[in-house]
């Protein structure tokens, strides 16, 4: 974000070095990498956090960090201010795509996450699904029964503590999509919503109706005290 850029705003638009304090100023500089560079949350943190520090002798403080869920709110925040005309549009095409790829892949039980699951998909994001299958051999025959080439990868179990599981990513209509392949097993229970009401994961009917706009994949933001009309 460009100094010119921040002043074409209120003042209170935006974290400032004043306002928040060092775990706000990291936010707002991380969800700008995010949204601007399609940076993931764990390097924007590190990077946003050398950057506010100035990166000399700054040791990184977890205190100093924000939560994902913070870093989350702050990219929506970050996409209401400077995105708002574009952003909306990219996310939907994005839904668009991937419930197409879910239908496709209907016999594995797709689920989609990640920021096109929470509203927060922009220019650089990539469609991921997660499937639930023995293991991703038959999803690789499937796809290559489809005349669709796949690359092997390995990603990081959603559960901290579980290990790595099998991911294969494709090319499809024109974007990256990568599938992580699970146990059978693991489906149970991968819609639920977690303690504060968020859903982390949508099936096809989930999507399609967060496209027809009949359910919304997160509660409501709470409007600052501020933002409430006075009587």
């Amino acid at each position: 974000m460009t100094r010119m850029e921040r002043d074409r705003y209120p003042s209170n638009a935006w974290p400032t070095p004043n306002k928040g304090g060092l775990k706000a100023e990291v936010a707002a500089a991380a969800a700008c990498l995010i949204a601007e560079e399609g940076l993931d949350y764990a390097s924007a943190k590190r990077k946003a956090y050398a950057r506010v520090t100035g990166g000399k002798g700054h040791r990184i403080s977890k205190e100093a960090l924000p939560s994902n869920e913070e870093l989350e709110n702050a990219v929506r925040d970050y996409q209401l201010i400077f995105q708002s005309e574009h952003q909306p549009a990219r996310c939907r095409a994005l839904r668009e795509k991937a419930l197409s790829l879910m239908r496709l892949l209907a016999d594995f039980s797709p689920m989609v996450t990640g920021a096109i699951a929470n509203g927060t998909a922009g220019e650089h994001s990539d469609i991921h699904l997660q499937c639930f299958a023995d293991n991703a051999k038959a999803l690789g025959i499937f796809l290559l029964n489809q005349n669709i080439r796949s690359d092997a990868a390995c990603l990081p179990h959603h559960r901290a503590g579980h290990p790595p599981v099998e991911a294969l990513a494709i090319q499809w209509m024109g974007e990256l999509a990568v599938i992580a392949v699970y146990p059978e097993v693991d489906a149970r229970g991968a819609l639920r919503p977690d303690a504060k009401g968020r859903l982390q994961r949508l099936d096809c009917l989930g999507l399609q109706e967060l496209l027809q706009h009949k359910i919304s994949p997160q509660p409501a933001r709470e409007r600052a005290p501020e933002e409430h009309e006075t009587r």
